[in-house]
């Protein structure tokens, strides 16, 4: 499976060729703690900028009224928790295979969310299913991907979009991605596009994120002001699609409809 633009440089590729030896190869560290010790707080703080993005997405796709909502890779479970706080009428499940993820998100849980762990999806359908940022830290996504088209009749993707021009002069920048947030697949918009389209899904629409630009850190350093304000010129004097590769540093919120897709109980 293909995962890259076949025009991208051969460092960039040969990076990508190796993420899933590299996966492979090391303890898995959403299940023995180590992602915790990274980030203790599993991304909760950005959950109601994600939100904010999947309410945006659903409402430009024009998606019919749902019901259920499924959030796999769910983490901390911080966005369907504030999606909950909004929306007593829908029921949420959200599922992640970490126990210490699980442990955080069955904290204060709102009676119409219902948090599960372990390996295999839950069972049943639901109208609509999320995976914010999980795709790029699975090992066989092409096979996670199918499984999760099989549970909803829609899906809601925030997939992080690391190959750029910058990127590709300094490589080491996904080795950090890799050890820092647990990225081992890189995307362009492109090559992600094409990806869901490999697996059989229609996307619906898809817009970019910037959660640099967005929502900016406090930077003290100079260094990193300069490289900021560079971020900023470039997100608003460039077509998005153009900046995303050239500084890098966005992620794209797809809606996609599964084409086809069985029953996944017992998957």
């Amino acid at each position: 499976m293909k995962l890259l633009d076949r025009k991208q440089p051969g460092n960039v590729q040969r990076h990508n060729r190796t993420a899933i030896k590299y996966n492979i190869a090391m303890e898995n560290p959403y299940t023995n703690g180590s992602y915790l010790v990274r980030n203790p707080s599993w991304h909760s703080e950005d959950a109601p900028w994600k939100l904010a993005h999947i309410l945006r997405a659903l409402k430009k796709a024009h998606v019919p009224a749902f019901s259920t909502v499924l959030d796999a890779g769910c983490g901390s479970g911080a966005v369907i928790k504030a999606w909950a706080a909004q929306n007593p009428h829908l029921k949420f499940t959200g599922w992640d295979i970490s126990p210490q993820a699980h442990a955080l998100a069955v904290q204060e849980v709102p009676p119409h969310v219902h948090f599960v762990q372990g390996e295999n999806f839950p069972s049943g359908r639901f109208d609509l299913a999320l995976a914010v940022d999980v795709i790029e830290h699975v090992e066989n996504p092409a096979d996670w991907l199918t499984r999760l088209s099989a549970c909803a009749s829609v899906l809601v993707l925030h997939v992080p979009l690391d190959l750029s021009l910058r990127s590709w002069l300094n490589p080491d920048l996904l080795e950090k991605e890799r050890q820092s947030v647990g990225h081992i697949h890189f995307f362009t918009a492109r090559s992600l596009k094409k990806f869901l389209r490999e697996q059989q899904c229609k996307v619906i629409c898809a817009h970019y994120t910037n959660k640099y630009v967005e929502r900016p850190p406090k930077l003290m350093c100079l260094k990193s002001r300069l490289g900021m304000a560079i971020r900023q010129l470039v997100h608003y004097l460039l077509p998005r699609a153009w900046a995303a590769y050239v500084v890098g540093g966005y992620s794209l919120m797809v809606v996609a409809q599964p084409i086809r897709g069985t029953d996944c109980a017992g998957v």
